[in-house]
């Protein structure tokens, strides 16, 4: 059974505005178990956070969890969460506009560079995460 693979977008806080949406990428292993996968914090001080066993369908504030692709068998979950924790969290002063909905596409990139999904796959699930940004009620 492969492994499921999702963007989770939250509706932003204290304001609904598409900048203050937060996305984090969601897997579903073969095993029953999850992880998400994000980054946390502000501009200049975002570090990488794994959150195990997340029920997305019980979260009050998402606002959509978006399919992306079924990842073979052949990657285990183990190589997975390698490689989406090696993307680069960019922190330099020259990347304030840089942000969580960045750092879902550069994974989503290295997914693609690993074999994990199609480039295709990446280019649809990124439409949809845009449009689902921009759907944010307070803009």
């Amino acid at each position: 059974m492969p492994t499921q693979t999702s963007i989770l977008i939250w509706r932003g806080e204290p304001l609904d505005f598409s900048e203050y949406r937060h996305t984090a990428l969601f897997f579903k292993f073969p095993d029953g178990s999850n992880t998400v996968l994000q980054i946390e914090g502000t501009p200049g001080i975002f570090e990488l956070v794994k959150v195990d066993g997340y029920q997305p369908d019980y979260s009050q504030n998402l606002e959509r969890n978006i399919p992306v692709a079924q990842i073979p068998d052949s990657f285990g979950a183990a190589m997975i969460r390698t490689v989406i924790a090696n993307t680069a969290i960019k922190n330099g002063p020259e990347y304030r506009d840089w942000n969580c909905q960045s750092w879902v596409s550069d994974a989503l990139v290295r997914m693609v560079a690993s074999g994990f999904l199609s480039d295709s796959a990446r280019k649809n699930a990124l439409d949809q995460m845009t449009d689902v940004l921009l759907e944010a009620t307070d803009e």
